[in-house]
């Protein structure tokens, strides 16, 4: 597993530092929070794929409860099992002493929420016809998650990215994998909720 090479543990990542991460990556700027970290725009300097721009999510290990752990790193294992055009490709993940990285694909048109709110202040309004493209998209992106048995459970417009008109579903914290899947995704932990659990009948007082 890739390690931070010239990175200081504890040290935030910031844009124009020196050193590489993992001897590859140059941070470029910084992108905002996520759910548990850091988002930062990076620049892939090893690219075999032509596409140099990425996305570096830092997780500071330290600052998360057990529980939250084993949720980002499903992330990162769900992920990286999951090859669709309308969800947010997955590179790979490292562990830097207290940090775990996760490295996805780039969405340079950001997320549909900001997309929706630009287009509000703009009083315009969406053609009918992207929006039933953006749905079939996102759609397609679903079923190919809920045929392996896999919820998203957080879908919003947040979560959906735009690349190139494409709509890429991301960020995955809260994902579970239902128990029949089990099959597909043997390293995942079942993590069926109550909220997903039908409440049992109380017993007859009769």
């Amino acid at each position: 597993m890739p390690r931070f090479q010239e990175v200081a543990a504890g040290q935030p990542l910031t844009p124009g530092g020196s050193g590489l991460v993992a001897k590859r990556y140059s941070i470029l700027q910084s992108l905002g929070r996520g759910s548990f970290g850091s988002v930062f725009l990076v620049q892939d300097i090893k690219a075999a794929d032509g596409e140099k721009l990425k996305v570096l999510k830092q997780i500071p290990l330290g600052d998360l409860r057990p529980d939250e752990t084993v949720r980002a790193t499903q992330e990162a294992q769900l992920l990286s099992q999951l090859h669709h055009p309308a969800i947010l490709t997955f590179y790979h993940s490292f562990l830097e002493k207290d940090a775990f990285c996760i490295i996805t694909e780039y969405c340079q048109d950001r997320d549909l929420d900001c997309k929706l709110e630009e287009v509000r202040r703009g009083g315009r309004s969406l053609p009918e016809s992207q929006v039933i493209d953006w749905l079939i998209q996102l759609l397609l992106g679903l079923h190919y998650m809920h045929d392996r048995r896999i919820l998203h459970r957080d879908l919003k417009a947040k979560n959906v990215f735009l690349k190139r008109n494409l709509v890429k579903i991301g960020e995955f914290p809260l994902c579970c994998c239902c128990c029949k899947c089990l099959r597909f995704f043997p390293h995942v932990c079942s993590c069926i909720t109550n909220s997903l659990v039908l409440p049992k009948r109380a017993p007859s007082s009769h």
